[in-house]
Formats: structure tokens, C-alpha cells, sequence
């Protein structure tokens, strides 16, 4: 006759259940390994754009700078403090070179 003993059977339960654990944990860290690739090409691809805005943004700046001291004086002439010809003629300066920019980096 085969006795079998509470004691056994919960002790083998236990192995059972820590063998289906480090399975499912093995499947998880895979999984994760994966994940963590894919997230790092997303991250390397987003620092490549965060660059190409930089420098796009510090090509720009001065532009907006003129552009901006163009429109001022622009409402300045319209205060009367400078001639409308002029402030005119700054702000067409501005905005063709704004044109151009644009246009060179289409390219």
C-alpha cells in the first residue's frame, strides 16, 4: 500500500508552483528585453529630431530677431517716428530672407 504524506504533497506543490514561476518570469524578462529595444530606437530617433529642430531653431533666430525689429519699426513709422517707406522696405527684407531660409531648407 502507498501512504502519501500532507507534508510531501504541499512540498511538491510548492516545487511545482516555483517551477511555472521562473518559466513565467523568463517569459517576462524576454518580453521585456524586446520592449526595452523598441524604446531605445524610438528614444534615438526622437534626439535625432530634438537635433535637426535645434539647429533648425538657431538658423531661424536671428531671422525672427530682424523680422521682429522690422515690425516694430513698422509701428513705429505708423507713431510717426520714422518714415512708412523705410519700415516697409525692412520688413519686405525680412520676409524674403524668411522665404529663403525656408525654402533652403526644403531642400
Amino acid at each position: 500500500m502507498i501512504t502519501i504524506d500532507v507534508k510531501q504533497v504541499l512540498i511538491g506543490l510548492l516545487l511545482l508552483a516555483a517551477v511555472i514561476l521562473v518559466i513565467f518570469l523568463i517569459v517576462m524578462v524576454a518580453n521585456l528585453i524586446t520592449t526595452l529595444k523598441k524604446v531605445n530606437g524610438i528614444l534615438d530617433d526622437t534626439s535625432a529630431v530634438t537635433t535637426i529642430v535645434h539647429e533648425k531653431a538657431e538658423e531661424t533666430k536671428p531671422l525672427v530677431d530682424e523680422l521682429s525689429g522690422a515690425v516694430m519699426s513698422f509701428a513705429g513709422a505708423m507713431k510717426g517716428n520714422e518714415s512708412s517707406i523705410a519700415s516697409i522696405s525692412s520688413i519686405s527684407k525680412a520676409l524674403s530672407s524668411m522665404v529663403s531660409v525656408i525654402k533652403n531648407s526644403k531642400k
